[in-house]
């Protein structure tokens, strides 16, 4: 039941039932209550979260009844716009630059592992570690946003 309420969460947000199933599916993965019958059954049960979440929205704004703009997020449109030769390469660099980031984030995520194993072995050092990260993290996020405070332009005429 938590698998297949995830799944309709994640498919209503994103407007995509296949997607939301196969989401929560790679995320229980390690568990073996999944079988081929219950991959239907949370199916249907994301196919039915993104229709009545089309259905609300669409009594809520006193449109017909459309499947093509289901989801809860928006990520804007995509207007048709000629594409450049430029566009491939910089895709391929954002790709590699993607990829070695990638990489980089799993070695230092290994290598901290068997740091973690080895040193830190007490609740006491273990509960540290997790304040003293959260601190670090809060820290960098609104000391950034707190930096470029000054930085907004007011909007004067809104048409």
């Amino acid at each position: 039941m938590i698998a297949a309420g995830g799944a309709a969460g994640v498919a209503a947000a994103f407007g995509a039932p296949i997607g939301g199933a196969l989401f929560t599916y790679e995320i229980s993965k390690p568990n073996t209550f999944w079988t081929f019958s219950m991959l239907w059954r949370v199916f249907f049960g994301t196919a039915l979260a993104v229709f009545t979440l089309s259905l609300f929205t669409s009594l809520d704004l006193h449109a017909p009844l459309g499947l093509s703009d289901t989801a809860i997020l928006k990520f804007g449109t995509l207007s048709a716009q000629a594409s450049s030769f430029l566009d491939l390469p910089a895709a391929i660099a954002i790709g590699l630059f993607c990829g070695l980031l990638g990489t980089s984030f799993v070695w230092t995520s290994s290598t901290l592992g068997m740091y973690r194993k080895k040193y830190i072995n007490t609740n006491f050092k273990k509960i540290s570690e997790a304040i003293f990260f959260g601190l670090l993290t809060a820290s960098c996020f609104y000391g950034g946003v707190y930096l470029r405070r000054d930085s907004c332009i007011p909007i004067t005429n809104l048409e």
